[in-house]
């Protein structure tokens, strides 16, 4: 007996639904690696220029995406919040750097291998600043684009502060060009 056409669409769905969230966490560790390279040769002190900003600073930029992603990786993945270090680390942008490449990958390789089935079934948050119920799936797309709307901010606050020479452009277009 042929199985009917819309259990083939929903199969062949669910299939790209998985293709491209192992895809999508390439893309974000590709292009924390591609900042964080880019940044590793600049002045150190710039990492810390204040700035008019969501964050008061580059390296306050990167912290906040470093603890976000830490966050949701262990969310994703079930595993306890609680212990999360939400706290403001100073002059450390080397390890930031270091840590946000480290989860990054972490992402990558425990995002990409989740089944169909996990990354349909839903999760619920309950946290004081936000209680909502959305698939596996809906939250790796969430952190992900986290991640670009911070990166954003890099590159725009680090224009403002004069830094011009070699700015990256991690558009999930260019991951595709590159791979």
């Amino acid at each position: 007996m042929m199985p009917c056409i819309s259990s083939f669409i929903l199969k062949k769905r669910v299939m790209s639904l998985k293709k491209l969230i192992g895809n999508y966490s390439s893309f974000n560790y590709w292009a924390n690696v591609k900042i964080v390279n880019w940044l590793s040769a600049v002045p150190v002190e710039k990492m810390y220029a204040p700035v008019s900003s969501s964050f008061a600073s580059i390296d306050y930029t990167l912290q906040h995406m470093l603890r976000t992603q830490r966050f949701w990786l262990a969310f994703i993945n079930e595993r306890d919040t609680s212990g999360v270090n939400w706290s403001i680390r100073e002059n450390e942008a080397d390890k930031i750097m270091k840590e946000l490449v480290e989860v990054s990958a972490e992402m990558k390789d425990t995002f990409s291998v989740f089944t169909d089935k996990q990354l349909e079934e839903l999760l619920q948050l309950d946290m004081p600043w936000a209680k909502n119920r959305l698939s596996r799936y809906e939250y790796i797309v969430h952190i992900v684009n986290h991640g670009s709307f911070h990166r954003g901010q890099i590159i725009t606050i680090a224009r403002s502060i004069g830094l011009t020479e070699g700015v990256v452009n991690t558009d999930y277009n260019m991951f595709h060009i590159h791979h």
